[in-house]
């Protein structure tokens, strides 16, 4: 793979910055919880071009205006990006959950075709096709070697639950080393940081419902910068004392709100939320960076964050939920 250079992305740069002005702010996402209906809040997504705007979306149908502005978004960065196999890392989660979909669906004996998501870097035929007829030469490495286990494994244990295990090891493993080859510590960061957040809510969830540690250290994913030991060293002792340990890692003020708000209510939002604001303020940072690969994965990220956003609204909305409950869950917004 030849050399990029920063100096290579001062066109497609000059591009992400000319449309962020139409992304979702924290004023537009309020405007859409506070519309009187559902129609009124999908127009403030029209307003800002969402999808291919051939028509008005139907509020029943508005997963799809959502997908299609990912796909628009992914086209637009890799229409502009001078290094195209830089960004399929940030389409991989969908991959895998496409494949843990597609696996699950073969061995339960089960129809999940609504639940496959046409976002991911390989197209959904490629991937029913290479895993109903075991040809993976169209798969990267890791899914290739992420089925085969899940091939050799399963029948073992019968388990639905070590499919998901396998393919999340295996995804963000691939996630971490594509980071990796770009060189970029914002990129790989960035990774690390997911990983982390993952583990954490993965911490929390397993011990609010009684798992033992040695259950952890299955489903714990390596590569981000909170080791193992970290966890386990902690897992009988109580949260606010793990918060202590989080405190190296930057963790810990969302650490506390976050389980202390699980106290309270019982459920993990808050906790899911303020991960997510953590990691978007990480991704700001790329706002002020001149030129490089990092305006454009940030940009691709905010977008990621920003269909969540308009997803917790509008299914909100739908559920009647009211606007001062839904503007509790809003995510911070990249602009």
């Amino acid at each position: 793979m030849a050399k990029i250079k920063d100096t290579d992305y001062l066109f497609s740069t000059a591009r992400v910055r000319s449309v962020e002005k139409n992304m979702l702010t924290r004023e537009r996402a309020e405007k859409m919880i506070d519309a009187k209906t559902t129609e009124d809040a999908l127009k403030v997504l029209d307003d800002i071009d969402y999808g291919y705007g051939s028509e008005m979306t139907d509020p029943n149908n508005y997963e799809k205006l959502l997908t299609d502005e990912h796909k628009k978004t992914y086209d637009f960065i890799t229409s502009i990006a001078p290094e195209l196999d830089y960004f399929n890392m940030f389409l991989y989660p969908y991959d895998y959950h496409n494949l843990k979909v597609i696996m699950k669906s073969e061995y339960l004996g089960i129809d999940a075709s609504d639940a496959l998501v046409d976002t991911g870097s390989i197209d959904l035929k490629i991937l029913k096709y290479s895993v109903k007829e075991r040809d993976f030469s169209e798969l990267t490495e890791s899914m290739e070697s992420a089925l085969k286990e899940i091939i050799e494994t399963f029948p073992k244990t019968n388990d639905p639950q070590i499919i998901d295990i396998i393919l999340d090891k295996y995804c963000y493993d691939e996630m971490l080393k594509s980071a990796e080859e770009t060189k970029s510590k914002f990129i790989i960061d960035y990774v690390k940081m997911q990983i982390d957040a993952i583990n954490i809510k993965t911490y929390v969830r397993l011990k609010k419902m009684n798992k033992s540690w040695d259950f952890f250290t299955k489903v714990y994913l390596r590569g981000g910068n909170i080791s193992e030991q970290v966890f386990i060293r902690s897992y009988d002792e109580p949260f606010e004392k793990f918060a202590e340990q989080l405190s190296a890692y930057g963790f810990k003020e969302v650490f506390l709100e976050g389980t202390e708000a699980l106290a309270e209510t019982g459920k993990f939002t808050t906790l899911e939320k303020l991960l997510d604001n953590k990691i978007i303020e990480y991704i700001k940072s790329a706002k002020y960076v001149s030129f490089g690969i990092e305006p454009l994965a940030g940009y691709l990220i905010a977008k990621d964050n920003e269909i969540k956003i308009a997803r917790i609204i509008l299914a909100g909305k739908l559920a009647g939920i009211s606007p001062e409950l839904i503007k509790e869950r809003l995510r911070e917004t990249y602009v």
